[in-house]
């Protein structure tokens, strides 16, 4: 697979892998399949491989910007993992979060918790109305979203103070974007497309990785990208 630099905007790119990935996998764009297959495997998602309760090195930086009085809205909190490390640090969260099924397993695994449960909004990021958060955070939740551009643009407004992406790298956790371009196929990372399309908006942010080891033994690097909200233009 070529990995260099083509002539794609990052952006466009983006959209090209995932309009390409529908023809192998009808999951990346149906609703219907994405939640019955959330049906078969939450409940067994955090038994497998989960990846919040190894990233301490990153949770670390994240909390170091939080202060008790923010809001946070949470973008794909799945069983809970981030968010039950996040709650300590802040006044309240705000969870987006559009499998049914995920959202029950968040609830029986937050029954031990201490904090009252997590306001929940059952949307698809891209189909959330106008939020506002002083913290938005997310975790390995954009996998399905087509316009990275438009989300990165819509995160970007909903915050007030800080966005926190956190993204694996590589398989079998992350797989990279592909694209057949020119009769030549293109791989590229998710974790450093998002950056590029950033970068592409002229929003300055911060991409650090970090070797992180998983349940199983496995060791990979798991990207941090974080930013202040800035005026972008959506032209």
């Amino acid at each position: 697979m070529n990995d260099k630099p083509h002539e794609l905007a990052p952006s466009t790119y983006w959209i090209q892998a995932w309009e390409q990935a529908v023809l192998s996998n009808t999951r990346t764009a149906s609703d219907e399949e994405e939640e019955q297959y959330w049906q078969e495997h939450a409940s067994v998602y955090d038994e497998r491989n989960p990846l919040a309760p190894y990233t301490q090195v990153i949770m670390e930086r994240v909390i170091a910007d939080l202060k008790p009085s923010d809001h946070l809205l949470e973008v794909g909190p799945g069983t809970g993992g981030f968010t039950q490390l996040l709650v300590p640090y802040v006044a309240s969260i705000t969870l987006v979060e559009p499998s049914a099924a995920m959202y029950k397993e968040f609830c029986l695994s937050w029954a031990s918790m201490s904090y009252p449960l997590p306001k929940a909004i059952a949307l698809k990021w891209e189909e959330a109305p106008p939020l506002q958060a002083d913290i938005l955070f997310s975790a390995n939740a954009v996998y399905r979203i087509r316009d990275m551009k438009a989300c990165l643009i819509q995160m970007n407004q909903t915050a007030t103070r800080h966005v926190f992406l956190v993204q694996s790298i590589g398989r079998p956790f992350a797989g990279p974007l592909q694209v057949e371009l020119d009769g030549a196929a293109t791989e590229r990372e998710r974790a450093a497309a998002i950056s590029d399309i950033l970068t592409e908006l002229g929003l300055k942010h911060q991409y650090r990785t970090f070797p992180i080891q998983r349940k199983n033994g496995a060791v990979h690097d798991v990207a941090l990208i974080h930013w202040e909200p800035q005026v972008v233009s959506t032209d």
